[in-house]
């Protein structure tokens, strides 16, 4: 049971579930690598990231990567729902950790290293990864500060 701002929602610990990851298919033991990693370390609490901007991409390469190896999965449309999270929290962060400071616009600092290191660190041919980095290349144009032409480009490229 967790609890949120007043709200109490029933949680599924789906850590249990690993040691039947080699008595089901590929698919189901995929899915709850996935799912117990949002059940271990849950992404946002009270509108704000609780992880790095580092696990929040991870965990969107994850999820594609399923969503490639798994189109025919029972489990596709819960997957491709937590990606869409994740693409929105890479672009967008939450209310209480915006991609962008409310005060001075810039992008944060962590979240600029975070996605730099990724960018180095792999080089294949992912559409996330590719969105990434144009996003970053942008950035780098507009030296880490949320324009009118990031804003657009979010608007027509990553939208909500």
């Amino acid at each position: 049971m967790e609890t949120a701002e007043g709200t109490f929602f029933p949680v599924i610990d789906y850590g249990a579930y690993r040691k039947y990851k080699l008595y089901v298919t590929n698919d189901i033991s995929a899915y709850i690598t996935i799912m117990a990693t949002e059940s271990d370390l849950p992404s946002s609490k009270d509108n704000g990231l609780v992880i790095a901007w580092t696990e929040v991409a991870a965990r969107a390469l994850s999820q594609e990567q399923f969503i490639q190896n798994h189109p025919k999965s029972n489990r596709i449309s819960a997957v491709k729902a937590l990606y869409t999270m994740y693409v929105n929290n890479t672009f967008y962060g939450q209310n209480n950790t915006p991609l962008f400071h409310y005060d001075n616009l810039e992008m944060d600092l962590e979240a600029q290293k975070a996605y730099s290191s990724i960018l180095t660190k792999n080089n294949d041919n992912s559409p996330f990864l590719q969105k990434l980095d144009s996003f970053m290349k942008l950035m780098k144009d507009n030296s880490y500060k949320l324009t009118d032409e990031v804003e657009q480009y979010r608007k027509t490229s990553l939208p909500l």
